[in-house]
């Protein structure tokens, strides 16, 4: 574009679209992932829930043992994990043989196997994690909303209650 002395010569700080120009702060994916990463987060700094089938035919496993059920839909495994007991009653389950866990103490133990996670899954906010962000969430419960890592004076990772 050429321009004579009598045009108006805008500049990026007269232009409102060229200020946005090369800035990612107000663009809508830039709010999407922020919104998907504080979701992550809050995610995995929260206590789960692990539907159990009560087996009395079976040994007990050991104290240190977690048993995981595993669903199948569509040729896709998944573990479901609920956040609250009325998800976990909405699936049918009994929160009384529910095994509590933070969520970031079992992605830290996440089989291998391409297992995805199910979180919530008879409700209408109910999300399936594949096994590549289901091993990001223990990193993410040590961060804050601001991304830096939040202090832990024990030197843990995740919650510490026992699986």
């Amino acid at each position: 574009m050429t321009t004579s002395p009598t045009d108006h010569d805008t500049t990026a700080q007269d232009d409102p679209a060229a200020q946005g120009a090369g800035t990612e702060d107000a663009s809508p994916d830039r709010d999407a992932a922020v919104a998907s990463e504080a979701m992550l987060r809050d995610l995995a700094q929260s206590i789960g829930l692990l539907p159990q089938a009560p087996d009395s035919d079976a040994d007990q496993p050991s104290e240190d043992a977690l048993i995981v059920p595993v669903i199948e839909q569509d040729g896709t495994r998944y573990i479901p994990v609920f956040t609250s007991e009325d998800a976990l009653r909405a699936a049918g389950a009994d929160p009384a043989t529910a095994v509590r866990l933070p969520i970031a103490q079992l992605a830290a133990r996440w089989p291998n196997g391409g297992l995805w996670l199910a979180v919530n899954l008879a409700s209408e906010q109910g999300i399936a994690l594949p096994p590549d962000l289901v091993r990001v969430l223990p990193a993410l419960a040590q961060t804050t909303p601001n991304g830096s890592a939040s202090d832990s004076s024990d030197g843990s990772s995740g919650g510490s209650a026992p699986a």
